[in-house]
C-alpha cells in the first residue's frame, strides 16, 4: 500500500468514526477549552478599554492596600503594592471579585484621610 492509499484509509476511518456531527463536536469541545480563555480575555479588554482605570493610576485594593497599576494585558493586571514594595498579579476575571477605589482628580491630592 502507497502513502496515498494509506492516507485515503486514514481519512476514511476519521469520516466513519466522527460522523456527520464531527465538527460540531470538535467545535464544542475547543469552546470548553477555552472558555476560561475567552472570559478572561473579555474581561480584560473591559477593564482596559473601560475609562475607569490606567495604567499608574494610584488605586485601593479593598480599601487597605494601597497600589498602582503598572500593567494592563488582556488576561491579566499587574499591581505593586506600595505598602509592601511587592508585585500582585491578578487574572482579570478577578477583577470584578475585588473593591478596587481610585481617589478622585484633584480630591485630597490622593493622600489618605
Amino acid at each position: 500500500m502507497n502513502h496515498q492509499g494509506l492516507a485515503d484509509e486514514l481519512v476514511k476511518l476519521a469520516e466513519h468514526l466522527v460522523g456527520g456531527y464531527g465538527i460540531l463536536f470538535v467545535a464544542a469541545f475547543l469552546t470548553f477549552m477555552f472558555r476560561d480563555f475567552v472570559t478572561n480575555f473579555a474581561a480584560g479588554l473591559r477593564f482596559m478599554f473601560g475609562s475607569d482605570f490606567d495604567v499608574d493610576d494610584l488605586v485601593w485594593i479593598d480599601g487597605k492596600k494601597k497600589a498602582r497599576i503598572m500593567r494592563q494585558t488582556p488576561v491579566k493586571t499587574v499591581f505593586h503594592l506600595l505598602d509592601t514594595d511587592r508585585k500582585l498579579v491578578i487574572p482579570n476575571t478577578d477583577l470584578y471579585k475585588l473593591k478596587i477605589e481610585k481617589a478622585l482628580p484633584g480630591a485630597n491630592e490622593g493622600r489618605d484621610i
